[in-house]
């Protein structure tokens, strides 16, 4: 029998961050298997995973993402995946465990204590409750917050390695550095026309995916607003989400005109608009924890530089490598002051750093420092 490994994901992450692992555990002679749930937590309806060979094990429904019904649903689906895990003839080599929802970390744990010959990773993409939207919730909620978080936590001495998305999550979860590594997202390198068709007469800007509840739209506003007094400001909106009729209209009562396409998949669609635009805005409540968003890296995957509030590494990227600015008090004017050439510039520091720390191989040779020991 040869070797075989499980890859874990509530989300559905494959495509955009786990079909490395899949690639790196079969490069290492792995029989690599994909299970994820048979509900999207995005649109929230049942969906066939487009994965070939995936596994697909129920969960529960539900309409909104703050919810009991959705924790309900996380740890259903969790369970599930245990008892599965537990019915296998043969048990698994090595489990790739997505995390959140804590319960899987939960869960891993429990398999792990069983069969402790199984290698377990986890794969840390987001802070639950950590990333919760509202600090004035979270402090009263802090009690239930507490016993949430120590599901995944108490769950980490279990793991013979810990990936984290970005160095933030690495610091607040106080990892040690032996036994755990920052994997950022990556993305696809893309082969088309790259020209600006920038407008100097108005300001264009981008909005890209999901339109949520961790967006700050108060500080969108705010941002444009201050804009709009100088120039026309066009918002090209490429996204859905709950909070899409509020993102709409909070803009336009700006003075600012906003084009709305909801989700466009096509590349060459989705780069036509974005050769237009100075920046794409990369901008969530002060509340949220993350260090780095799949949104940034959708922007840098199209060359586009940023306008930023995202701590940690996001910040360091735009402070040091040129990739954007910081929402602060002097955005308007570096944005105002901007031209054509300056944008050229910018977009051109935004390609370089895609390619030095976003591009499929680069991930995958981090995988190999990280794990390739332990698995080959």
């Amino acid at each position: 029998m040869g070797k075989v490994a499980y890859i874990i994901s509530c989300s559905d992450h494959y495509n955009v961050r786990l079909h490395v692992f899949d690639k790196y555990l079969k490069d290492n002679g792995y029989s690599v298997n994909y299970i994820t749930s048979d509900f999207d937590h995005n649109s929230k309806e049942f969906f066939t995973c487009s994965v070939n060979g995936s596994i697909q094990i129920h969960a529960k429904p539900y309409k909104k993402n703050i919810s009991f019904a959705r924790i309900f649903s996380h740890k259903f689906f969790a369970k599930a995946v245990y008892k599965y895990l537990l019915k296998l003839e043969n048990k698994p080599d090595v489990i790739v465990m997505h995390i959140p929802p804590n319960f899987l970390a939960h869960y891993a744990a429990k398999f792990k204590k069983k069969y402790p010959k199984t290698k377990l990773i986890f794969d840390i993409f987001d802070l639950w409750p950590e990333t919760f939207p509202s600090n004035k919730q979270k402090k009263l909620l802090a009690p239930a917050f507490k016993v949430w978080g120590s599901l995944r936590d108490r769950s980490f001495k279990y793991a013979d390695f810990i990936i984290s998305e970005c160095d933030l999550f690495r610091e607040k979860l106080k990892l040690k550095d032996d036994l755990s590594g920052t994997l950022y997202l990556c993305g696809k390198e893309l082969k088309l026309d790259s020209s600006v068709k920038i407008d100097e007469s108005k300001i264009e800007l981008c909005y890209v995916g999901a339109i949520n509840n961790l967006i700050s739209i108060s500080s969108i506003c705010k941002l444009i607003s201050g804009l709009v007094k100088e120039k026309q400001v066009i918002l090209h909106v490429i996204g859905k989400g709950e909070k899409t009729e509020k993102l709409l209209n909070s803009v336009k009562s700006t003075g600012a005109e906003v084009v709305y396409y909801g989700p466009i998949y096509d590349d060459e669609k989705k780069n036509e608009i974005i050769r237009r635009c100075m920046f794409g805005l990369n901008i969530m409540k002060d509340a949220v924890c993350v260090g780095l968003t799949m949104k940034s890296i959708e922007y840098f995957r199209y060359g586009l530089p940023i306008i930023n509030n995202i701590p940690a590494d996001t910040r360091n990227m735009v402070l040091n490598e040129g990739v954007g600015v910081e929402l602060d008090g002097d955005c308007v004017q570096k944005i105002l002051k901007m031209n054509v050439s300056d944008c050229v510039a910018m977009r051109g520091n935004v390609k370089n750093l895609f390619k030095n720390k976003f591009t499929e191989e680069d991930i995958y040779n981090k995988l190999d420092l990280f794990i390739g020991e332990m698995v080959k």
